[in-house]
């Protein structure tokens, strides 16, 4: 699956907390003064994410229950969704100029044409419930969260406790929570379970600027702990194929730049940057932009722009003349950058009821196209055919949501 430290990825081996800390939002008519009043509401969404190259598809329905009681009793949102998987993965194997015939862990067998990619065939099941619950007690905003997914493979469960601080006459808000997470892999071509264990730190300030701009900056770290490997992936090491061996530790550090503006013609640019690190190497940058545009009635529409790139983590290689203590032929530890464009569109059907639509293409390149393997190994090895990278994807993905208020 097309999967960089900050994009999508539903099938994912390690959370990042607080992805969605609070901070004011700087959305059409907010920043203009238009404050709408707190809704009850519920809604049902669809998201549909297919790969190319028959890779990973995912269908993922969800239902969000956001329920205001009263000032005293605060605000609840529940979570439910379900994700079904499925597709080719890679395997890590290098590609070579014959047609390989691979079983997957679960007994599944894939067949790859000569000079791709070798990949696997997969399927599963995540179901997945978060709920969250906050309460104003004067300035301060406090919310606890719980969150739980379950798949064939992979077990989370992840608490969080974060508070918005409003200070300044309601021009700035201290913005920080922490969380903790333990999660359990249990591989099916195993029979050991492993534990997986993270802390998250969040730490942010939204300033108002005038009525018409807003910037934010936060910093989050997160350590990971136990079982970082991916069971399913193979590293070639001359003529052999080894185990996808990683830290047992990982430090995840974000610094998160937002602005926002607000036009008198009812527009607004939300302008987003983001840096990210970890002691594996890996340095990454992420630059997105989002236009808001009320066109008629209560119809908006939002253009969208994401662009990303990141370097190799300090063990990553296509292939390893020796065995090293970490290896990994993962994709996604690799060189890679990615453009994404796209736009959605909502509007209010009927009073109370609105939906919207949305649609996204991303192309995402390895930096570091290998080729494909004719013959021998390690050193003897012959290479021929054009240049392939396992990191070459093009994703699509759309959404569609009903929302009822109350």
């Amino acid at each position: 699956m097309a999967a960089t430290d900050g994009t999508l990825i539903l099938r994912h081996r390690g959370r990042k907390p607080f992805k969605s800390l609070p901070w004011i939002m700087a959305g059409v008519g907010i920043l203009g003064g238009r404050m709408l009043r707190a809704q009850s509401s519920v809604e049902l969404r669809t998201l549909l994410y297919n790969e190319s190259d028959g890779r990973t598809r995912v269908v993922s329905p969800s239902l969000l229950l956001h329920q205001e009681f009263s000032e005293a009793l605060g605000k609840l949102d529940l979570i439910l969704s379900h994700d079904a998987v499925s597709g080719a993965s890679p395997t890590g194997g290098y590609p070579t100029l014959s047609v390989s015939t691979t079983t997957s862990a679960s007994g599944i067998r894939s067949t790859t044409a000569s000079g791709k990619i070798p990949t696997v065939l997969f399927s599963d099941e995540r179901k997945a419930e978060s709920i969250s619950y906050s309460r104003r007690f004067g300035a301060h905003l406090p919310t606890v969260d719980l969150s739980h997914s379950v798949e064939k493979d992979y077990t989370a469960r992840e608490v969080g406790l974060s508070d918005a601080w409003t200070l300044m006459e309601g021009r700035g808000t201290l913005h920080y929570g922490l969380s903790w997470a333990d999660d359990t892999v249990s591989p099916v071509n195993q029979t050991l379970n492993y534990s997986k264990k993270a802390r998250g730190y969040a730490l942010g300030w939204t300033w108002v600027l005038g009525g018409d701009d807003l910037v934010d900056v936060s910093l989050s770290r997160m350590r990971q702990e136990g079982f970082l490997s991916e069971p399913y992936l193979i590293v070639p090491v001359g003529a052999a194929a080894l185990g996808d061996t990683r830290p047992g530790v990982r430090t995840r550090d974000a610094l998160v730049l937002k602005q926002g503006h607000y036009f008198d013609w009812d527009g607004a640019l939300k302008t987003s940057y983001r840096y990210y690190r970890d002691d594996w190497g890996l340095r990454a940058h992420t630059l997105e932009f989002t236009y808001e545009q009320h066109l008629v009635d209560s119809w908006v529409l939002s253009p969208r722009l994401r662009l990303y790139t990141q370097n190799d983590a300090s063990f990553y290689g296509p292939m390893f003349a020796a065995a090293r203590p970490y290896m990994s032929a993962d994709y996604r530890l690799s060189a890679l950058q990615s453009a994404l464009v796209g736009c959605t569109v909502s509007a209010e059907l009927f009073d109370g009821v609105s939906f919207n639509l949305g649609a996204t293409y991303q192309i995402q390149q390895g930096k570091h196209a290998i080729t494909p393997l004719a013959s021998g190994a390690g050193s003897s090895a012959v290479y021929s055919g054009p240049s392939v990278s396992a990191a070459d994807i093009n994703t699509a993905t759309f959404t569609l949501g009903l929302k009822w208020q109350y």
